[in-house]
């Protein structure tokens, strides 16, 4: 009926056209929308529909559906704004109408509603339980701490927040062996202590602990009340964040400070102290880890002690620490009986370990006018390693100090490398400084990157392609040891007695030996002294190169020696010199001092041994060395050993 109504007024307005010659065809009104329906969430939201029209129109809508603009002429942009809805999901029709009435669009608002108030059709919903696996609290920190013995290797626990424990006193965790996962958030606000020997937030890991900091809560800066320490008189074996990692520290920071009180008690027969872990009794890994921490010794040590920003003293293989930064100051001045060896990265270390691509940043010092019984040794990256350890690709900022009137192997990668080794890519920037204000009658050696390197039990040693940039400085008083070790100092390398390879080197820093007494004292670009205590070592120096300024000087002059390249090559005093080491495409062009000038050269200052193709430059006593002088300045005239085909530096 429609449609036939429809054709009827077609067909009468098509008669009334004709009839009218003149009269103009009228444009139906129109309107239309884009789209036809827009669904809306419970809080509210703003839609935009598109409008075309030819004409004037207005909108109308529900009460809970704001348009704008709300009426106009032709097309536009329509905004459809949807108030909050508190109630059950609704709908509604937005209109828009011709102003002739004649043309109609709609659109369609769907909206969720909230969640429906329970009632007997509608029970609530039960609360999710809480994951035991997830830490956000410090009740819940407190309560893993209390279980974290129990937890297996497949069990894996996070942290989901920053957690301030609110200076709560932690019992350590005797031993771990899940996986915490901190997600880098922030652990601080808390102490430990503990009643045994050794003392840490983890007596001994087996686990994983990653990405986490600790002790401080902006990850910049330390709490100020975080801390490690054993109840007093129970100081004994180690103390660290971690007492003892056999496991996996990856990517995890320490501000904790940790105290070390020695016991009244004898205790296990090596110390360690360190930021993140004492020791490492089995093997185990430091990766991306950072120590800001602060490491405080007292009392009288009976034993050995290893002190490190990461690591303090280990008898295990295969141990490896890579990536780890110490970026503490690190000043000791605990007495001691025995030895002590403190690195920025780990004191001693023994067997197959790995160290590379660390970077110590702390200035390290020992100060300590108490005279032990033995020795120290000190170095950016380590004290002592021994047995085969692999130190590569390390850096060192921090000054590295001593003033212990006892015998100092010092320096700003390895304080000693014992039995056999490599140290490789290394760079120092740091000043090494040992000063002695009292008379004494101990041996030296300070380096750039080693101090010095012994035993003969062992494969043979390595340091090669190292950087140094630090100054070197060795002030003593009357020292008048008679020691076959003597005193040396070296821009690469202070003193080694069973070396098999020494080269690609380079140093850029000053080399100074000032000794007021009369002792053998030698000092050079690359190395103080070379020598061989053992018949069957032969020991090669080449292609290094020197650029510092070298100078030794010892009260009469009379024993001082001093080379741009090395110092002493092969004499070693009370025992036979020795011939097999030799000196190989080594290059000086920094200036060289020596009082004593039976010693002094600008490749070597005393050489019992050989030099081969060298290239000799810089000066020597104020004299710049040319192509009519050089052939004499190339060693010490006092040298019986032979020079051949050495040339001037250009």
């Amino acid at each position: 009926m429609k449609i036939k109504s429809l054709l009827f007024s077609v067909l009468a307005l098509t008669a009334f056209v004709a009839c009218q010659e003149k009269q103009s065809i009228l444009t139906p009104s129109q309107v239309s929308l884009d789209p036809l329906i827009v669904k809306v969430t419970a809080d509210g939201e703003t839609k935009t529909a598109a409008l075309t029209a030819n004409c004037e129109w207005e909108v109308s809508g529900p009460s809970w559906v704001t348009v704008a603009p709300a009426a106009g002429t032709g097309n536009t942009s329509l905004s459809i704004i949807v108030a909050a809805n508190d109630g059950k999901e609704r709908d509604g029709e937005v209109t828009v109408v011709a102003k002739d009435a004649k043309s109609t669009a709609k659109l369609l608002v769907y909206q969720a509603g909230k969640a429906e108030e329970p009632g007997p059709d509608n029970p609530p919903t039960p609360p999710t339980p809480e994951d035991p696996t997830v830490i956000k609290t410090a009740e819940q920190l407190l309560n893993f701490v209390s279980e974290a013995s129990s937890y297996t290797a497949d069990e894996v626990y996070s942290i989901d927040a920053d957690i301030d424990c609110g200076g709560a006193k932690i019992n350590p965790i005797p031993s771990f062996a899940a996986t915490l996962d901190g997600k880098g958030h922030k652990v601080y606000n808390f102490t430990v202590e503990s009643t045994d020997a050794k003392a840490g937030l983890v007596l001994l890991n087996t686990g994983t602990i990653k990405n986490v900091v600790f002790g401080s809560s902006d990850g910049k800066n330390y709490d100020g009340t975080s801390a490690i320490s054993a109840v007093e008189g129970a100081g004994g074996d180690f103390a660290g964040l971690i007492g003892d990692n056999a496991g996996v520290l990856d990517n995890v920071t320490t501000f904790v400070t940790v105290n070390y009180v020695a016991g009244t008690e004898k205790p296990a027969d090596y110390i360690g102290l360190g930021g993140l872990a004492g020791t490492a009794s089995a093997a185990g890994s430091f990766v991306n880890c950072t120590n800001y921490a602060t490491l405080n010794a007292e009392g009288t040590l009976t034993q050995e002690m290893g002190i490190g920003g990461i690591l303090g003293y280990t008898k295990s293989s295969d141990v490896t620490i890579t990536s780890c930064v110490n970026a503490a100051n690190l000043t000791i001045t605990i007495p001691v009986a025995k030895v002590v060896m403190i690195g920025g990265i780990a004191g001693r270390t023994n067997g197959t370990i790995v160290i590379d691509k660390c970077e110590n940043k702390g200035d390290i010092s020992y100060e300590q006018a108490v005279k032990p019984s033995t020795w120290m040794a000190i170095g950016g990256i380590g004290g002592v390693y021994y047995n085969g350890i692999t130190l590569t690709n390390c850096k060192n900022s921090g000054t590295i100090s001593s003033n212990l009137q006892q015998v100092n192997r010092i320096s700003g990668i390895l304080g000693t490398l014992n039995r056999g080794g490599t140290v490789q890519g290394c760079e120092n920037s740091g000043d090494i400084v040992l000063n002695q204000a009292e008379d004494n009658a101990n041996w030296q050696a300070a380096g750039g990157i080693v101090g010095s390197q012994e035993r003969e039990d062992a494969a043979p040693a390595k340091v090669i392609g190292n950087t140094n940039t630090g100054k070197i400085t060795v002030t003593l008083a009357n020292n008048t040891t008679a020691h076959q070790n003597r005193i040396s100092a070296g821009g690469i390398f202070g003193l080694g007695t069973l070396v098999t390879e020494v080269s690609g080197n380079t140093n850029k820093g000053a080399v100074s030996l000032d000794n007021k007494g009369a002792a053998d004292s030698w000092a050079g670009g690359i190395v103080g002294a070379m020598v061989s205590t053992a018949n069957d070592y032969a020991t090669a120096l080449s292609g290094n190169v020197n650029e510092g300024a070298v100078s030794c000087k010892t009260s009469d002059d009379a024993l001082s020696a001093a080379g741009g390249v090395i110092g002493n090559v092969g004499y070693y005093p009370t025992k036979t010199d020795d011939t097999k080491i030799t000196v190989t495409g080594d290059k000086n062009t920094g200036a060289v001092t020596c009082g004593n000038v039976a010693r002094v050269g600008s490749i070597a200052g005393y050489n019992v041994a050989s030099l081969i193709n060298c290239q000799a430059g810089g000066s020597v006593n104020g004299t710049a060395l040319t192509d009519a002088n050089f052939a004499t300045l190339i060693q010490g005239s006092g040298s019986s050993g032979s020079a051949t085909g050495t040339t001037l530096a250009k």
